[in-house]
């Protein structure tokens, strides 16, 4: 029977593309041969790059595949680099007869699709990992890479502070830079400079500059050990700026985000009285103002800080130059992005929102709240004039979710931020075709029903707050739920890892993504029996699972990120029973 190629599926694009309209014959290999070349631009003996002012949009591109072989238009060189990104996709869904002919116009809503990875929680992944991760932003056309940093920088003359970290160091700036030039990605500095400084702090050497003392507790309910916020004097802006000596270097680009959120201390302790005669807002305002006339003397032209504070009282926007451009950060569903969104337009101000992964605080994601969440960002984006998007992947209690979680918000992401809504079941074809190369097709729909197994859509899944609680606390909160309730979440976990059982991955970390959510089952049902009766792990079979759940936690750890930070991660695990860890 001859060949029919209206009965062959469409290749699964993502982002989806303005107007793609695909043909019937394909493009033979010999012709449809294409490459990189040294500057990550397309390239090949049958591809035709060419520049085309009629493109409206400076990220704008025109694709055609047809019988005389490739041809791309676009008005600038991230058109074409983008353009680049759609023929990758294209290529890892066709077969030997070739690439399915297709006209493609295509161009981004967003201007900014970034993604910022926090290394300063513990886990700082491996070169290697922090290159494929770089190389599936490009593909799904992200063009914005940050990495949160506290302390995760080999500082001279700090080693106090990084000493059992493994930190990035100036030569790995130095390839992942290389490496982002090559994909067309920007890679912009973020490091913290008035609040989340613990990891400053905590050492005698730098108490001078804090804020307050601690203990303490912050607004989350959390019981700080250490103090958290620098006192805004001359200090820390000297402080930072020797800090800033040494990490700006790092990065070509013109951008750095500054931090500047949650300073929970700032006029509780040494600026209490000054926040009282200036205002608290303007105690700030002049510290974030500090941060950026330093950045500014290193050559950096737009300076990003959270806007947490800001939002509080967003008349202050007023005092800050318009190189200052406001991150409007929430992660979850009720976080009121439409009213902030409103308001930065209102005043005029250059902005970027800056939706969440919800996979922190919890052994798998929450699907359903990332799902809200990034959808409201982008919706509001696009509706009051954001400048982009930055998705966050936060690390915070210790890291312990799986690392191959975070794929479903990416994805989904990226397609939210350039064309809009996507259903999710594309998302996950998308994911098993272009990332896992799941001819199953189950794995990605695996990882989203983890993200529904707990019914907590916010802040903590139930079974992470379970798994960490104390005796006590677990006594309490398993009275949040009845046993039935308890057998509806290991059903759904059930049926999560049905699905990864039968997928088949080839994708080269295949092993280690099916170990993670092994893994991640393997603490969630921990938590679940817990949660039964066994709140103060007295049992044979909880305490064995506990040491198994350590070790096997270690050597998934090690495959994808650098020692530092894994004993402090583990020791929380081992804090829930001290006594089976003592032998």
């Amino acid at each position: 029977m001859p060949y029919n190629a209206q009965f062959t599926p469409i290749p699964t694009l993502l982002p989806p593309p303005k107007s793609a309209q695909w043909k019937d014959g394909f493009l033979d290999w010999n012709i449809a041969r294409f490459e990189a070349d040294s500057r990550g631009m397309p390239a090949g003996e049958h591809v035709c790059s060419q520049t085309d002012n009629s493109i409206a949009h400076d990220q704008g591109y025109y694709l055609k595949i047809s019988e005389d072989g490739i041809t791309i238009k676009s008005r600038t060189e991230s058109g074409a680099r983008l353009a680049f990104q759609t023929l990758r996709q294209i290529a890892l869904q066709s077969d030997e007869r070739g690439m399915r002919m297709v006209e493609i116009s295509d161009y981004p809503d967003l201007e900014v699709r970034g993604f910022m990875l926090d290394i300063s929680r513990c886990k700082v992944p491996i070169m290697d990992e922090l290159s494929r991760l770089l190389d599936k932003l490009a593909l799904f056309k992200y063009n914005r890479l940050e990495l949160y940093t506290e302390h995760t920088y080999a500082f001279s003359g700090h080693e106090i502070v990084w000493a059992d970290a493994s930190p990035m160091t100036k030569s790995k700036y130095a390839r992942l830079q290389k490496l982002c030039d090559f994909a067309g990605i920007e890679l912009v500095a973020n490091m913290n400079g008035l609040g989340h400084m613990e990891r400053w702090l905590r050492y005698p050497q730098y108490a001078h500059l804090a804020e307050s003392k601690a203990p303490f507790i912050d607004p989350l309910g959390t019981v700080r050990k250490f103090p958290t916020t620098l006192y805004p004097d001359k200090s820390a802006l000297d402080f930072m700026d020797g800090l800033y000596a040494q990490f700006l270097p790092n990065f070509s680009s013109d951008k750095i985000n500054i931090g500047g959120d949650e300073p929970w201390e700032l006029g509780m302790g040494r600026s209490k009285e000054r926040c009282k005669n200036e205002g608290k807002y303007r105690v700030y305002i002049d510290h974030i103002l500090g941060l950026r006339s330093l950045c500014a003397a290193r050559g950096k032209k737009e300076i990003y800080f959270w806007a947490d504070v800001l939002m509080q009282n967003a008349e202050y926007s007023k005092l800050l130059p318009e190189d200052m451009i406001p991150v409007l950060w929430g992660y979850y569903l009720d976080h009121p992005y439409e009213e902030q969104c409103s308001k930065m337009r209102e005043l005029g101000r250059t902005f970027l929102v800056a939706p969440g992964t919800n996979t922190w605080n919890s052994f798998g994601l929450r699907w359903d709240c990332a799902l809200g969440n990034i959808k409201t960002a982008c919706d509001c984006a696009k509706k009051y004039g954001a400048k982009g998007m930055i998705l966050t992947q936060w690390g915070d209690g210790g890291n312990h979710q799986p690392w191959c979680a975070m794929m479903p918000p990416i994805a989904l992401a990226a397609a939210q931020a350039w064309s809009g809504d996507i259903p999710e079941d594309k998302v996950c074809t998308a994911l098993d075709k272009l990332v896992f190369s799941d001819s199953t097709g189950e794995f990605s729909r695996s990882l989203c029903a983890l993200g529904r197994v707990d019914p907590v859509q916010k802040l903590r899944c139930f079974h992470h707050k379970m798994f960490f609680a104390s005796g006590k606390e677990a006594e309490t909160a398993a009275k949040e739920y009845t046993p039935a309730k308890f057998d509806e979440m290991e059903a759904a976990l059930d049926f999560a890892m049905s699905l990864a059982a039968t997928s088949k991955m080839r994708c080269r970390d295949a092993e280690i993504c099916l170990c993670e959510v092994a893994l991640a089952a393997e603490m969630i049902k921990w938590a679940i029996a817990r949660a039964r009766g066994d709140f103060y792990v007295s049992t044979t079979q909880q305490q064995v699972s506990l040491k198994f759940i350590v070790s096997e936690f270690a050597r998934v750890w090690l495959a994808r990120a650098e020692f530092g930070g894994l004993t402090e991660s583990l020791d929380r695990i081992k804090k829930i029973s001290p006594e089976i860890f003592a032998v």
